[in-house]
């Protein structure tokens, strides 16, 4: 306790002179810094090749680490209009052998729905619909995306119409449901022309008239991440439950689910008790349907714009790309680490002139952070402007604008900013923090007498662990890029295992709203186009497929031999394509052992498959291939409601060809395509040999033209690419060769930029190392040590710092070939090796460029040196 004997106006007068001396030394304290953030910037303008390196080294580190946050903002953006406020989605916990999932069956919705939960419901699904249009060029029919919605679903959101009353109560009766559609307000200004007396108008859909009762407001596309939907019709009206033959039986299966649930809490109501409200419905069905319903619980969950379910994978998407990111950036910070200690190793003259004057250890700390401080703002200025402009530099490449959606969410804010400035403090100190240390205690009589500043500092052995992990990092992406261009050159001329060069696609849709008569009908009709095209001038075969090799799309399963019911199976992951008759002779696969697929092979005969050899090999690794044929499969793995178990009988075994890409696994599983019926299929011709290419794309073109408007030509690709076109077998073989190309090309970017790291910390290290060893350099040219002598040992020391990554990452490389070499695609060649050969002199040679400068530095040391530091 302080106990005050003077007056009070001598205390107030103390309390003063006391503020004044706080306010002077903070005043100070700021001014201190400020003078060395100037000088740093002055010494680091002199330095402008080192500065540079590490502004460069430092904006490449920081552009992953702030795009991953800022790009992944859309993802947690809701759509614009989207009142999130009390919106809730419907889910099923993981219970028992249940998965996690968020669909429920149509009689679980209308549970639901009519239960008192405290919330009003809406379901929703979405679809295709088939739109057709007058337009000035004549009548257009299109695949349009649709969101089939309960009536209440706009109100359940929050969303205002922009134009109309919207759907009526009466939507969601099936009995008196009419068909209606709201337009989204891109489709009503593209392609309807911004009709402003739309509304009350009819528009085709599926061959059906929908009245027109609204117009979406503008940038709504549906309430999640990029939905994307330009229509939206009532859920009664969804294809599945307008079917009179399947309707019946949708609506009362429980196991077969497809509508998915959101809801807004009433007021007063909360989550939990919602819940609780759910649980108790869940609860109860699945007393009633133990069947279907057992596992079956009901969660509410808080409105989530990608989905509650789908951002826990952002999440972990999100915190592995930022656990990558990171550890590169602290990478580049360790490389910068090493050379800023090799420049406070070569400044230790001027450091130690500071401390001698009277500069305290921490200012001495201070400076040499502020220099660490101006290059990681520089660095963070140079990512960010990167970073803000990856949407822009998209959007160019893409040649299209961005959603309106993706545009809001990446608009730069003051969070962004603070993530930055934040960003740019943490890398200062990781990087500056130990050159700042470590230098700051120089040794002031030996730096004074040493003109050099060799102050017998040594490279850490952090850094030249670091130094060689990078090389050891790099070494297998060069040399993947090496082996993928040889699988690029190879590939032109391979046997793939089918014609290639004589086939042509055309890519068809089966399936047309209206009923299963109506869908049977244009199968037959496809069957009899197909007939007539094999009987066509050129064409030599035709049979329909839902699949091509090499096609970069396909369907995967899991079979396993049928064994005894003590005896557990083992269920193979295979490639499943659905044929028709005439398969394998018109793609020209050689059938090895039994026979294809026949018109006997239909509905309601004996299920039956052909496989490919590798599967034959796979299931019976000890026998011959023809130990398949006869034996049963199990297709489908149990607890898949999507795919149910069926039994399988082999009769015929292929030989080895591709699936969707050369790199893929080569099991394949061939189903006749009457027994397993799909949507999407192709038109296949095999040409005769000798025949050109248009009269072979003139016969499917004319064979499309006579399959009339049921059948649509539309097919999109699992990865969003779609085919309006003829495919032909040379494309399909150069798009292969354009993978490899990508392949070759990422992995030698990434290589590429791991090994300029990699320099960085190279000559880092090597660097500190020259510093270090300056009196012993300076003693080996008074003993007559030549200027290459010097160099020479400065490489051999290089070489054995580059040595131990180049061997483990060969090792690595190794490693990898031998695990995935049965999915390269094709065999590897006899130039392949050289890739091994090339990567590590690749990495060698970036090794010793990167350590030239530290190299001349020692071989220019003066005897003299060696004379005045004795």
């Amino acid at each position: 306790m302080l106990v005050w004997f003077g007056s009070p106006r001598s205390l107030a007068s103390h309390q003063t002179l006391q503020n004044k001396v706080f306010r002077g030394s903070i005043v100070g304290m700021f001014t201190g810094v400020w003078r060395d953030l100037v000088h740093a910037g002055r010494s680091l303008t002199k330095a402008r090749a080192f500065t540079f390196v590490c502004v460069v080294s430092l904006g490449i580190g920081m552009v992953p680490v702030i795009a991953v946050p800022y790009v992944s903002r859309v993802t947690r953006t809701p759509p614009p209009g989207v009142k999130t406020e009390g919106l809730v989605e419907i889910v099923t916990p993981p219970r028992g052998p249940r998965a996690a999932g968020d669909a429920w069956s149509y009689p679980d919705f209308v549970d639901l729905r009519a239960a008192a939960t405290g919330m009003s419901l809406a379901g929703w699904t979405g679809g295709p619909s088939k739109t057709t249009i007058q337009t000035p060029a004549g009548v257009e029919t299109t695949s349009v995306p649709t969101l089939f919605v309960s009536a209440n679903y706009f109100r359940t959101v929050g969303v205002a119409l922009a134009r109309g009353p919207g759907f009526s109560e009466a939507m969601d009766d099936p009995a008196n449901a009419e068909p209606a559609v709201i337009l989204g307000y891109a489709f009503w200004q593209n392609r309807l022309g911004g009709d402003p007396d739309i509304v009350g108008k009819t528009l085709t859909l599926d061959d059906i008239a929908h009245l027109v009762v609204g117009i979406a407001p503008e940038r709504f596309d549906g309430h999640l991440f990029l939905h994307g939907k330009e229509l939206f019709v009532p859920l009664e009206q969804y294809p599945r439950l307008r079917d009179t033959n399947a309707a019946n039986r949708i609506r009362s299966e429980r196991n077969n689910e497809w509508i998915y649930i959101i809801g807004r809490l009433s007021a007063g109501v909360g989550i939990a008790q919602a819940n609780a409200a759910v649980s108790a419905v869940t609860s109860r069905t699945a007393k009633q349907y133990p069947s279907t319903n057992e596992f079956k619980a009901g969660m509410v969950v808080p409105y989530h714009p990608s989905g509650y379910l789908a951002r826990t994978q952002f999440i972990v998407i999100e915190a592995v790309a930022l656990t990558l990111s990171g550890a590169v950036l602290i990478v580049v910070c360790l490389n910068i680490s090493g050379m800023m200690q090799v420049r406070s190793a070569m400044r230790e003259r001027e450091l130690s002139i500071r401390q001698a004057i009277g500069a305290s250890r921490g200012r001495l700390v201070q400076y040499l952070l502020c220099e660490a401080l101006l290059l990681a703002g520089l660095g963070s200025v140079l990512g960010s402007v990167v970073a803000f402009n990856i949407p822009a530099l998209f959007s160019w490449w893409a040649g299209r604008a961005l959603p309106d959606q993706v545009q809001a969410a990446l608009r730069p804010d003051l969070s962004i900013f603070a993530m930055c400035v934040g960003l740019c403090l943490v890398t200062s100190l990781v990087f500056g923090l130990l050159p700042a240390a470590r230098f700051s205690r120089p040794a002031i009589l030996s730096s004074l007498k040493d003109d050099a500043g060799a102050g017998g500092f040594r490279a850490g052995r952090v850094h030249q662990l670091t130094a060689a992990l990078q090389v050891a990092v790099a070494v297998p992406l060069i040399v993947m890029s090496g082996m993928s261009l040889e699988r690029f050159r190879a590939t032109a001329t391979a046997d793939l295992g089918f014609d290639a060069d004589l086939l042509y696609a055309a890519p068809l849709k089966l399936e047309t709203p209206g009923g299963a008569a109506r869908n049977e009908n244009a199968g037959f009709r496809i069957r009899s186009v197909r007939d007539a095209l094999e009987k066509a001038s050129g064409v030599a075969s035709a049979t329909v497929a839902d699949g091509l090799p090499l096609g970069f799309a396909g369907d995967s399963a899991k079979v396993s031999l049928q064994a005894d019911a003590n005896v557990a199976a083992t269920f193979v992951p295979v490639h499943v394509t659905r044929v028709g008759d005439a398969y394998l002779k018109t793609m020209g696969i050689p059938l090895l052992r039994g026979r294809g697929f026949t018109v006997d092979d239909g509905a309601g005969a004996e299920m039956v498959t052909v496989i490919s050899k590798p599967l034959a090999d796979r299931l019976f690794p000890n026998a011959d291939a023809s130990a398949a044929l006869g034996k049963r499969l199990t297709f489908g793995a149990p607890g898949n409601n999507a795919r149910p178990q069926q039994t399988l009988t082999v009769v015929g075994i292929t030989g080895d060809f591709p699936t969707a890409q050369m790199s893929d696994k080569r099991e394949q599983l061939l189903l006749p395509l009457a027994q397993h019926p799909v949507a999407n299929v192709f038109l296949i011709a095999r040409s005769a040999p000798g025949e050109p290419p248009l009269k072979m794309t003139a016969a499917l073109e004319t064979a499309i033209r006579e399959l009339g408007p049921d059948v649509d030509r539309a097919l999109t690709y699992a990865d969003g690419l779609p085919y309006s076109r003829i495919v032909t077998g040379v494309w399909l073989r150069q798009n292969s060769m354009r993978d490899f190309l990508v392949q070759s090309a990422v992995a030698g970017g990434a290589g590429g930029v791991i090994l300029i790291l990699s320099a960085l910390g190279i000559y880092g290290v090597m660097g500190l190392m020259v510093a270090a060893r300056t009196r012993e350099i300076a003693v080996r040219v008074a003993l007559g040590a030549s200027r290459a002598r010097v160099i020479g040992m400065i490489l051999f020391d290089v070489v054995k710092l580059a040595m131990p990554g180049v061997a483990v990452g060969l090792v690595l490389t190794a490693a990898l070939v031998r695990l995935n070499g049965d999915n390269m695609g094709i065999p590897l060649s006899n130039l392949e090796p050289l890739a091994y050969g090339a990567g590590a002199a690749v990495a060698i040679l970036v090794a010793v460029v990167a350590s030239l400068i530290p190299a001349r530095r020692a071989a220019s040391v003066q005897p003299m040196v060696a004379m005045r530091s004795v």
